[in-house]
């Protein structure tokens, strides 16, 4: 087996689906700038002072749609055939496994260190910054980045058990 490959795959299509995120983000800050509002720390929340809008919950869940449903699943089906193709033996469960984490491990660094830690730590672009919570210094709290990324990686690992069982269900 070539573990490169599995590395490859799986650190390339993660870096694909970062960017399709990364676009969404700014897409849905774009329509509305509170969609993200459970995902700020809480100071940040409670000086914004308001729950998240209709609107804000509507292009939330747009953005889960076209994440995870348009971008997500064809990705990580992409990802398999094409390891499938690269690996002698073919797809088995292992490999599978630790591409599709490496996959989301991927996405998730991406998320913490460019999105959060550079973009909204660093340069905190206005289309982040919620309206009345300017200059706030809980923006720049990479603790709480780190904590909130630390908290969601279990994904990683359900997302390559599942995604290696299915593959060794279809083999």
């Amino acid at each position: 087996m070539r573990w490169s490959a599995v590395v490859g795959y799986g650190v390339g299509y993660g870096l694909v689906l970062s960017l399709f995120f990364t676009a969404a983000v700014f897409a849905g800050a774009a329509a509305s700038r509170d969609f993200l509002l459970d995902d700020y720390p809480p100071a940040i929340q409670r000086r914004y002072g308001k729950p998240k809008s209709a609107r804000g919950r509507r292009v939330a869940t747009l953005f889960g749609v076209f994440v995870w449903g348009v971008c997500g699943l064809p990705l990580m089906t992409a990802a398999m055939i094409g390891l499938d193709g690269a690996l002698a033996d073919g797809l088995e469960f292992l490999p599978a496994a630790v591409c599709a984490a490496l996959v989301f491990a991927t996405l998730t660094a991406w998320d913490l260190v460019v999105l959060d830690w550079m973009v909204l730590a660093g340069l905190r672009p206005r289309l982040l910054v919620l309206p009345g919570t300017e200059g706030m210094a809980e923006y720049r709290d990479l603790r709480f980045h780190l904590n909130a990324a630390l908290k969601g990686s279990p994904v990683i690992l359900v997302v390559g058990l599942l995604t290696g069982g299915i593959a060794a269900l279809v083999r």
